[in-house]
């Protein structure tokens, strides 16, 4: 499983939902980070110890939720992993759930 330091590979700051809105978007960590993962299906574990902000329900939701619609929450799960080292990550692993069950609830 390769370990994807967030602040160091996309952004320390984690930004809006879109691009169109700002930079460091849900959007782009979306298509340019997770389908490229899932596509190979190989398993990342994410850490975000080092960002300095903490992650926005509209940056969940595009990035993770669309992920999980996309690609369900089976295989999700099977590829998605989140440190545990740290609080911010802890945070972090119970928001990504709750955006991901909300998402799989609605688009049902």
């Amino acid at each position: 499983m390769t370990v994807y330091n967030f602040a160091e590979k996309f952004c320390k700051a984690p930004g809006p939902r879109t691009e169109n809105i700002g930079p460091c978007s849900g959007e782009k960590f979306r298509v340019e980070v997770l389908e490229k993962w899932f596509e190979a299906g190989d398993p990342i574990e994410i850490d975000v110890s080092d960002t300095v902000l903490n992650f926005g329900p509209s940056f969940l939701s595009e990035a993770f939720g669309k992920i999980a619609i996309k690609f369900g929450e089976k295989r999700f799960y099977e590829i998605i992993h989140v440190s545990d080292k740290g609080n911010r990550n802890k945070k972090l692993k119970e928001l990504i759930i709750k955006h991901v069950t909300i998402a799989l609830s609605k688009s049902k």
